[in-house]
């Protein structure tokens, strides 16, 4: 009798516990292992955590995920910071579509 496969949370869940990290440690940033520390994740799945905040809340909440050396990932509130996100966003789809 074969072992049925756990099912995975989905990325939805991973997001909002690196959301919720993110907002508490607002305005400072977190790396990436401060965030697999806050979380409880591992390192895939604060990545796919991190992808669902860049991908989908990002877009709903227009705030703009953004990470340096320094200061780790951080929700930024510089005007530029969006305008960069939005240039990036417009020319990953461009790409798409042109392929």
């Amino acid at each position: 009798m074969p072992r049925r496969r756990e099912a995975r949370p989905p990325a939805e869940h991973y997001g909002d516990l690196v959301r919720v990290a993110l907002m508490e440690a607002r305005p400072a940033g977190l790396h990436t292992y401060q965030l697999i520390a806050a979380t409880r994740l591992t390192p895939s799945q604060v990545g796919r955590g991190i992808r669902h905040v860049r991908d989908v809340v990002a877009t709903e909440n227009l705030t703009p995920i953004t990470w340096t050396r320094q200061d780790g990932y951080l929700f930024s509130d510089d005007p530029a910071d969006w305008i960069e996100y939005d240039k990036r966003q417009c020319r990953q789809i461009l790409g798409r579509l042109t392929r």
